[in-house]
């Protein structure tokens, strides 16, 4: 499946990509879409219609909790990006000593 590109302000903005339904009346995402967005077939999606348009969007994987020598443990994926917070809070900590 071909993507048409369109240069705007010298940055590559692809478009959106023609889909059709099969017989049972369901979308194939493009392989090279899925691994954008680092979705497989056990990956549970949202649908809804906004403004007539039909938006889908992958569900955020449950969050695995269980106790571990009595302490509450959970296992999720970051949402951010945590090395530059541990060095941001590195660097203050850091300052902190230094003026002492």
């Amino acid at each position: 499946m071909k993507t048409d590109i369109i240069e705007q302000n010298e940055a590559k903005i692809p478009q959106m990509e023609q889909l059709t339904l099969d017989q049972f009346g369901r979308i194939e995402i493009p392989e090279k879409i899925r691994q954008q967005l680092g979705i497989n077939q056990e990956t549970k999606l949202s649908l809804k219609i906004e403004n007539g348009e039909l938006i889908i969007k992958p569900l955020n994987p449950e969050i695995e909790t269980y106790y571990e020598d009595e302490v509450l443990v959970f296992k999720a994926e970051p949402i951010i990006d945590t090395k530059a917070i541990i060095d941001k809070l590195r660097t203050e900590r850091i300052n902190e000593l230094i003026s002492w």
